[in-house]
């Protein structure tokens, strides 16, 4: 590139202006991405905070994560961010620990060697704690089948169901998918959340041998598959809130965007703030929200947006602080999900059994419910009875609780034709970007992989298609 046309993008980008709606980590990172490069930056976020589903209250004298307190570890986006903010140092990994399920069955370990909760062997002594000789006979079933198979069937509840039987799928995989993501089995789509899976079902004929085929090797390099950042994950919300701050980008928080509408080559946003009100003009939109406000500001430009919601119920999350001692060598593992309709609860992680923890310190356990319109006192009990049950409590003291309801989304695993076309109807407007969870996928590493991808679109056809002046001021 000469340094005339070095000089020109340069302008370009500092004339060029942006609005992000949403301050989640889909909106933070779609912000920084643009305020990197020198384009203005301004970012509503309806709250009073940002970080989204990234939430921390102060529990019992301690900053205590109360949803999202992790991410998986892999290369891409999130890893190289985390490097960015200069917080490499302080990623703290995940202790191993074994996964609970509860049923008809009591509440019992899944196996080790097991995949979505499909076990490599029926016979095991934990997968038969499950579901019994009658089930672990049916599950071998599949064993016995012709040679000859061809691993084609995408649909987990369905391959699960014909090929080893209802109790597999209902008392092993449901639990895990109900409980993680909110959808059944049947939504799962079998090639996205377990890679490999079909093709070694060709390979060996069998579910359980296809299971056992693509574990892990147990001399292969053992890195631990999930993370934190230590003093919890608002510190990661923190560093992007700075590194905006550092490129003066304009954040501002507990501002409404009531609409946005077509304004010449770019877009106006209304906006509210308490008993204030105005309009932004700007070359180009993010929206970096939920899916309901964000069907409610996309509607007006973009086709599909009529249909039911994608997304799951919302949820109830309660976080407790506990002092229970006998939790201390983790006897029910990092976390219990249920069997649909057999418990209170749809899931008990005790998050201290995950993360370092010392010995005669208080336990952070974290209890999801259906969400209620129960006052916070009952939600509370509900949630400490669930703990007590699911975790084999006797009468645990709750140092202190804090309960929020927070939005789900489909996994990126997802079976789910609407929203794969809803996604591609929005991404072809050169200055209409939608990131989030909603969109393409739970989990930090997906949703900041893909606002960086969005963000980038966004940012190239300001840059280099445009041709033309940024909106004025």
């Amino acid at each position: 590139m000469s340094s005339d046309a070095a000089t020109d993008l340069i302008s370009q980008a500092r004339r060029a202006r942006v609005a992000v709606v949403g301050g989640g980590i889909a909106g933070l990172v779609a912000a920084l991405q643009c305020a990197k490069v020198g384009i203005s930056v301004t970012l509503f976020e309806s709250s009073d905070r940002l970080g989204g589903i990234v939430a921390s209250a102060d529990l019992d004298d301690r900053m205590t994560d109360v949803a999202a307190d992790g991410f998986r570890v892999a290369p891409g986006a999130l890893a190289e961010l985390i490097d960015e903010l200069g917080l490499r140092g302080a990623v703290v990994p995940a202790r191993d620990a074994d996964t609970w399920v509860a049923g008809p069955h009591g509440v019992a370990p899944l196996p080790a060697a097991s995949i979505l909760g499909i076990p490599a062997n029926p016979f095991d002594a934990r997968a038969r704690r499950i579901i019994g000789s009658r089930g672990a006979w049916r599950a071998y079933v599949d064993r016995l089948r012709p040679p000859l198979t061809i691993g084609a069937e995408r649909n987990l509840g369905a391959l699960v169901r014909t090929r080893m039987g209802s109790r597999v799928l209902e008392r092993m995989v449901a639990p895990l998918t109900h409980g993680i993501h909110g959808v059944p089995p049947e939504q799962v789509d079998v090639d996205r959340a377990a890679r490999g899976l079909n093709s070694a079902l060709t390979r060996t004929g069998s579910l359980s041998g296809a299971v056992a085929q693509q574990l892990p090797d147990a001399d292969a390099d053992s890195r631990p598959s999930r993370a934190t950042i230590a003093g919890g994950m608002s510190v990661f919300v923190a560093a992007l809130a700075e590194r905006l701050a550092d490129l003066e980008a304009d954040v501002r928080t507990g501002v409404d965007v009531d609409g946005i509408a077509s304004a010449g080559d770019g877009w106006s946003l209304a906006w509210t703030a308490g008993d204030e009100s105005g309009e932004l003009e700007v070359d180009a939109v993010i929206v970096a929200t939920s899916e309901r406000p964000a069907r409610r500001l996309l509607a007006p430009h973009l086709g599909g947006l009529d249909g039911a919601p994608l997304s799951p119920d919302d949820v109830d999350v309660v976080t407790l602080v506990l002092d229970a001692p006998s939790l201390d060598d983790r006897p029910r593992g990092h976390a219990v999900y249920a069997v649909p309709g057999e418990a209170a609860a749809l899931a008990v992680v005790h998050a201290t059994a995950t993360w370092p923890h010392a010995a005669g310190d208080p336990h952070v356990v974290r209890v999801t419910l259906p969400a209620s319109e129960d006052g916070d006192d009952d939600a509370i009990a509900a949630a400490t009875a669930a703990a007590r049950e699911l975790l084999a409590l006797e009468a645990p003291a709750v140092r202190a609780a804090h309960r929020a309801r927070w939005p789900r989304s489909l996994p990126s695993s997802a079976l789910s034709p609407a929203r794969d076309e809803l996604r591609r109807a929005a991404r072809v407007h050169e200055r209409l970007g939608v990131v989030g969870a909603w969109v393409d996928g739970t989990g930090l590493a997906r949703v900041a992989a893909d606002a960086k991808t969005e963000a980038e679109r966004i940012r190239s056809g300001l840059l280099w298609h445009a041709g033309g002046e940024g909106a004025s001021t």
